[in-house]
């Protein structure tokens, strides 16, 4: 105690900055696996819908938790910009191009607010 009645305390802390980064890094890592996952079905619900072949691609050749979706066929990106293609809607009533574009423009803040909450119950 001061001789003026106030009482001073001193306080250390330490935290182990490794084991936090890598609670965070896993916490990151699965918020990405969660985010691809479901901008790729978010997606794939306006990808034009003849065979399938489409849609397909993007589960074959996507590896959840790279941050990358991939439609990979000769004919995805003319699909995509909606070059030389008819997006009949035939097969699929919500085909259009620019599907991504699509999805996120509906599905943006569903999908932030997955990343905040995976992160945060991490």
């Amino acid at each position: 105690m001061n001789n003026d009645g106030a009482i001073t305390f001193s306080v250390k802390t330490s935290f182990n900055t490794a084991v936090i980064r890598g609670q965070l890094t896993d916490a990151v890592r699965l918020a990405q696996k969660k985010l691809d996952a479901k901008i790729l079905a978010d997606s794939n619900y306006f990808v034009p819908l003849k065979t399938g072949t489409l849609q397909k691609s993007a589960i074959i050749y996507t590896r959840i938790g790279s941050g990358r979706i991939v439609w990979k066929t000769p004919y995805a990106r003319a699909q995509y910009y909606g070059e030389h293609y008819d997006h009949s809607q035939q097969h699929n009533p919500n085909a259009c191009a620019k599907w991504f574009e699509a999805a996120k423009a509906r599905k943006k803040e569903q999908w932030r607010k997955l990343v905040d909450d995976t992160v945060k119950s991490s």
